[in-house]
């Protein structure tokens, strides 16, 4: 699988459980575990992503 495609995947899967958490009325288990979720996949996704653009870059 190619790793540029699978940064835009865990980023989107964050974005989601962000848009999730949003629309929880109050603070609950729920609201934790979504945004704990949506920072965990955000950041996952950003490294692997910076990481692709790094090496694009190594091979110009």
């Amino acid at each position: 699988m190619n790793n540029k495609f699978l940064g835009f995947i865990f980023v989107s899967v964050g974005l989601i459980f962000l848009m999730l958490s949003l629309t929880v009325p109050s603070p609950t288990a729920l609201w934790a575990v979504s945004l704990g979720t949506s920072i965990v996949m955000n950041i996952t996704g950003t490294t692997i992503l910076m990481k692709c653009i790094k090496t694009a870059k190594e091979g110009l």
